[in-house]
């Protein structure tokens, strides 16, 4: 994660997310943030299921970008997140969940 800190982070909207390709290794390294970010994802599924809440979404492309999505959370699990919409992200891409 060591240069992730200090990147520019791009913007996406949610029907832009389609094209994009996406990680195919974990963006993280140490296992308690693994965790953490599980445990952050199935929070916000929780939140877009049970009041249609929105989260801020930080993730890795193939091509080492990170991008972030204001989106909500349909389904969440160890291999993809379901965004509304029907897109999937695979978790291993995901860098950070945010709640506002």
């Amino acid at each position: 994660m060591g240069n992730m800190e200090h990147q520019e982070v791009t913007l996406v909207e949610k029907e832009d997310l389609a094209g994009i390709l996406f990680s195919n290794v974990d963006v993280l390294e140490d296992p308690v943030k693994r965790r953490l970010r599980q445990i952050y994802l199935e929070r916000a599924e929780r939140l877009g299921n049970a009041y249609h809440g929105k989260v801020k979404m930080t993730f890795m492309t193939e091509e080492g970008k990170m991008m972030m999505v204001n989106t909500t959370i349909w389904s969440a699990d160890n291999q993809f997140i379901t965004l509304k919409g029907g897109v999937h992200i695979p978790t291993i891409a995901v860098i950070e969940v945010e709640f506002s």
